[in-house]
């Protein structure tokens, strides 16, 4: 019995980013790992554009429907990283929690969960402002193209 405690879970899940406002999506997620060591990983889509931020917070309340502490809820946090960037942890009784906000993060989405698990789950909300190119920048872009455009012409008559 004490062979088969210490053996690790594992779990993926795939969690979609729903639009909120312009240019802001979110999604709640959560899990109920096997009692014992766990690792959870949740890969959010769409893919974040260049320049967008990120902010994710999840926690566990090991509270029975009295609100009273039940240890056989706790969920205790050991690590938890969103695309390899570590989140604060803090463990405590009856709640932990876990977050981060990253300022600047572009492509997919991944969060990895470890700890352990007194047989309680936990959850979350992750919230992303997707960036968008200011006028300006297409306005450089296109200025950028018209002058290669002129070279390379000038380049053909020589």
């Amino acid at each position: 019995m004490l062979a088969s405690s210490c053996v690790a879970s594992a779990a993926a899940y795939t969690v979609t980013l729903n639009p909120t406002t312009p240019h802001h999506y979110s999604a709640s997620f959560g899990a109920t790992p096997n009692t014992g060591l766990f690792t959870d990983t949740f890969t959010f889509s769409p893919n974040l554009t260049l320049g967008s931020s990120a902010s994710v917070l999840f926690f566990n309340f090991a509270l029975d429907g009295n609100f009273n502490y039940d240890p056989n809820l706790q969920v205790h946090f050991s690590s938890a990283s969103l695309n390899g960037n570590n989140l604060n942890i803090s463990n405590g009784i009856p709640v932990s929690t876990a977050g981060i906000t990253l300022p600047s993060i572009s492509g997919p989405l991944v969060l990895t969960v470890s700890g352990t698990s007194g047989g309680g789950s936990y959850a979350g909300v992750m919230n992303v402002t997707m960036a968008v190119p200011e006028p300006e920048t297409y306005g450089m872009m296109l200025a950028g193209l018209a002058l290669v455009g002129v070279v390379a012409r000038r380049k053909q008559r020589a």
